[in-house]
């Protein structure tokens, strides 16, 4: 990936591996600098994996995933911007391993209401995971490979997708580094953070319980304006109708909470029934999914609520069935 030592980054591990007496963690200042090395391509294939694997052993703290997100912010800035304004941003990373990718559909519907949705991602070869972008591809969307590709996509249609690769080559080496050394590391949490177009909100999906309050103590400490962070679906910002959910949002300078209880009693997912013409099927209202039908409405209403300032569950349903009735039942093909 990189191929240049760096004398500027070794105290960086330093810092990370002196032991359990003599190590400590990055401040803001101390973090933005390295990942500011790292996406520069001055720092060794040695130094990387070591120091993301120090910090994947205890976890990143906030003040670490202030800084990587600043530095890539700033990295990301000095690209081609997209000179045309983004309603939501929607990372999407995780992938589903036991259902379908539902969110799509309500960023579709959002789409449909006129808002520009960009959503963006990283599929890894070989795991037993369907990643969003085999979803668009089947539903007969097209993928943007350019900030060109996506601001005439959003000028057609309001919603466009880009992988992280299009977005930085680095970055999504970095999250293959995966394949290497077989653990996640924190540039999960920061390519969900990194909202690269500057969108006015944001959604975040996680996996790991603590992490969602990590997403907000960083939002607030980055100052951005509107964010919504939940535990979702396989750890993609999808409430599972099956499970209860907590909703945490930074909006208005101010952190707040709502609990919604589950949707579904009962298990509906059709775990071995993965085929994307389910997706493509409720959309036109052919067919209403069983499960599908309260993914796509909860997920829908939390993410209304965030962008409309609704507050109430009941609210957010029902702006949220609103938005879906009045979706383009004709803009997706058969999946094949």
């Amino acid at each position: 990936m990189t191929t240049r030592m760096s004398n500027d980054f070794t105290p960086y591990v330093r810092i990370l591996g002196r032991g359990k007496k003599g190590a400590r963690t990055l401040t803001v200042e101390e973090a933005e600098h390295a990942m500011t090395l790292i996406l520069r391509g001055d720092v060794a294939p040695e130094q990387l994996g070591a120091f993301w694997m120090l910090i994947r052993i205890r976890e990143e703290t906030v003040e670490e995933t202030v800084g990587f997100t600043k530095a890539t912010r700033l990295f990301l800035a000095k690209k081609e911007t997209l000179n045309i304004k983004v309603d939501l941003d929607w990372p999407a990373y995780a992938g589903k391993r036991n259902e379908l990718p539902w969110f799509l559909l309500a960023a579709l519907a959002l789409a449909n209401n006129g808002l520009n949705v960009v959503m963006h991602g990283h599929a890894f070869t070989g795991e037993d995971r369907i990643y969003v972008d085999e979803a668009i591809k089947g539903l007969g969307l097209p993928i943007s490979h350019s900030y060109l590709d996506i601001k005439q996509r959003l000028h057609q249609t309001g919603f466009a997708y880009i992988s992280l690769n299009s977005i930085d080559p680095v970055l999504s080496q970095m999250m293959d580094l995966k394949y290497t050394l077989g653990l996640r590391s924190p540039v999960n949490t920061v390519v969900r953070m990194m909202n690269p177009f500057r969108a006015d909100h944001s959604v975040h999906g996680v996996f790991h319980r603590g992490y969602d309050d990590l997403h907000v103590a960083a939002c607030e400490q980055l100052n951005d304006p509107s964010v919504l962070v939940f535990r979702g679906g396989n750890g993609e910002a999808e409430v599972n109708p099956e499970r209860d959910v907590t909703l945490l949002k930074w909006q208005h300078g101010m952190a707040s909470q709502m609990d919604w209880p589950k949707a579904e009693k009962e298990h509906k997912r059709l775990k071995h029934n993965l085929d994307l013409s389910r997706l493509a099927d409720h959309w036109s209202g052919v067919q209403i999914d069983q499960f599908g039908e309260q993914a796509v409405r909860q997920t829908l209403a939390s993410v209304a609520g965030l962008i409309y300032g609704v507050v109430t569950h009941e609210e957010c349903l029902a702006l949220a069935d609103e938005i879906w009735q009045h979706r383009n039942k004709d803009s997706l093909i058969k999946a094949a």
